[in-house]
């Protein structure tokens, strides 16, 4: 059977509005293996984001707890918790949050610099990346000079420069033309990502189809969606 690489259990995050408690996660539980491709589908505003937020550790949840390669965030300390995310964790959001003063492959290698790795080493690794996802010749380009759809090639080969365990994606089309979303969509069908975990929230029934399991989150609760996408 393979490695739980990520989990949470009874996931709970609730805001004060005023003198208004509102519950957007009433307890969810969710366990991912190595290698595994799930989508999570839903509404908007039923609290998709806030999810992915809660499993990468970029938000922590009013109870319950969330583990990483077996580790739960909310026993680690704050910088330890950055440390752990950046080996364990890539993350791909709707907007690419590139920085506007490095190139590609700058950006790419960003992660693994920042672990700690030589320069000359993550920007092999970085540029061997772009390569696969069809950026060879934007190496030195910076995000104003990148498509859309360039822009978010990028930011998944910035996702897999650490050989995460995990890989967290956002939307990864939402903002793209059809054309480029269908270049992303084939990029995630092809890429090999060293049998990390995919866990993808979106609203594309072309990409939720090809995840190996499709959930749905609906009043804060996570469950099958095998009839969500009809």
């Amino acid at each position: 059977m393979a490695d739980v690489a990520l989990e949470c259990t009874g996931l709970v995050k609730s805001y004060t509005d005023g003198a208004r408690r509102i519950e957007v996660l009433r307890g969810v539980d969710l366990q991912v293996r190595s290698g595994e491709r799930i989508a999570i589908v839903g509404r908007s505003g039923s609290g998709k984001s806030t999810l992915l937020n809660l499993l990468g550790g970029l938000d922590l949840p009013s109870s319950g707890s969330v583990s990483l390669a077996g580790r739960s965030f909310s026993q680690l300390l704050e910088k330890e918790r950055s440390r752990w995310r950046n080996r364990q964790l890539g993350f791909v959001f709707q907007f690419h949050h590139l920085m506007p003063e490095f190139t590609a492959l700058e950006a790419v290698a960003m992660p693994a610099r920042i672990g700690g790795e030589q320069r000359s080493s993550a920007n092999g690794r970085a540029r061997q990346l772009l390569e696969a996802v069809g950026l060879s010749d934007r190496l030195e380009h910076r995000p104003g000079q990148l498509s859309g759809g360039e822009r978010q090639r990028v930011a998944i080969a910035r996702a897999l420069i650490n050989r995460p365990g995990v890989v967290l994606m956002d939307e990864p089309t939402g903002n793209l033309d059809p054309e480029s979303a269908g270049r992303v969509l084939a990029l995630l069908q092809t890429l090999e990502t060293e049998n990390a975990a995919l866990v993808v929230v979106t609203h594309d029934q072309s990409i939720a189809r090809q995840m190996s399991r499709q959930l749905e989150l609906r009043d804060g609760l996570l469950r099958e969606a095998d009839d969500a996408l009809d």
